[in-house]
Parts: structure tokens; sequence; C-alpha cells
């Protein structure tokens, strides 16, 4: 009897043992907890934070390519056809004449070869590319008026509502900015200071637009 309460006595102090050493790893445990939770509790408003700044930036650039691509489509809609195309009717008018005349007509072939092969001249030293890849130099009537293979026809032209309607831009201010302006490379950019539309609008940069076209 004796020998089983010995055993009793000795089964009952591990077992003491090992509830105070495990208190101890609870407690432990529990403070390391409470350390790492208020030490996330510092650091979750820099994470909400950060995450709300690296999604603002990825739809930022989600709005932007968005609207790349619409700029994309919207150019697609209307094909450039050159100056030869224009000439036909224009010619008639007058207005081919005095813009041949002009700086425009000419800017791309006064650039030096150097020049004409730089990449980031040609959008102002160019209007465009026809549908078969054709490189249309100078400032020519598209670049100003916009793509014109569905406004070029006689009886679209004559009715400047359906012209428009067909992508005809009629310039202003703003589209001459597109090239004459502070950011342009060369001489653009440091003769832009110096650009007045209303003296450019009232001489011209060709002969005015008869109603009809003869």
């Amino acid at each position: 009897m004796k020998l089983v309460e010995k055993h009793t006595e000795k089964v009952d102090i591990v077992g003491n043992n090992l509830w105070t050493e495990l208190v101890r790893a609870t407690g432990w445990l529990g403070t390391l907890g409470g350390i790492m939770r208020t030490r996330f509790l510092y650091v979750l408003p820099a994470m909400v934070l950060v995450l709300a700044f690296v999604g603002a930036a990825w739809a930022d650039e989600g709005a932007k390519e968005d609207t790349e691509e619409a700029a994309k489509k919207e150019e697609a809609k209307h094909e450039y056809v050159g100056v030869k195309k224009c000439k036909i009717c224009h010619k008639k008018d007058g207005i081919f004449e005095s813009w041949s005349a002009t700086k425009h007509a000419t800017v791309f072939d006064d650039l030096s070869a150097e020049d004409q092969a730089k990449e980031e001249l040609k959008p102002f030293y160019t209007t465009g590319t026809t549908a078969k890849g054709v490189v249309l130099t100078g400032v020519q009537c598209e670049a100003c008026h916009g793509p014109g293979a569905d406004f070029k026809k006689k009886s679209i032209m004559q009715d400047l509502e359906k012209a428009v309607a067909a992508g005809l831009i009629i310039p202003d201010e703003k589209t001459c900015a597109r090239c004459h302006n502070e950011k342009a490379p060369g001489v653009l950019g440091t003769s832009a200071k110096d650009f007045d539309f209303a003296k450019m609008k009232e001489k011209g940069v060709h002969a005015p637009r008869k109603a009809e076209v003869e």
C-alpha cells in the first residue's frame, strides 16, 4: 500500500511539474503573441497605405493603357492618303500651290540626313503612314486636317458636316500647339514662344478654301 502511495505521489509531482512548465510555455507564447499583435497593429496602417498606393498605381497604368488603346482605335478608323490625293481637287482652288510654297511642305526635306533618321523628330516632320506603309514626309494636309481616306470624296467635301463626321479636322490653336510648343525638339521648341496663332491664322498656311470645289 505504501508503495502505491509513493508511486502516486511521484506521478503527482511529475504532473504538477509538467503543468507548471505548460503554464510557463503558454504564458511565454501569450506574451509573444501580444507583442506580435501590438506590432501588427502598428504595421497594419502602413500595409494598408502601401496596398492602396500599389492599387492606385495599377489603376492608373490600366487607365493609361485603355486611353492609349482607345486613341489607337480612334486613329485606325481613318487612313492617311497623302497630299497627291488632296491635290486632285485642291490644285484647282489654289490651296495645293499655296501650301507647296510654305515651310510645311519642305520641312522634312530641309532636315539633314541624320535628322531625318531620328525617330523623335518624325512625329513633328512627317504626317503619317498610309495603309500601304508609305511614310508621308513633311507637314502635309492631313497633319492638320486629319487622315482623309473617308472624307476625300468631292461629294463629302462639299458638305462640311459630312466631312467632319468622316474625320475632317478644322484646325485650331490646339492643333498647331501639337508641334509649336516648348517641349518640341529643335527649332520648334526654341521658337515656340514666338509662335502667334492669331497672326498665323490671319495670314493662313495656304489659300482659303472655297465653299465648293469647282
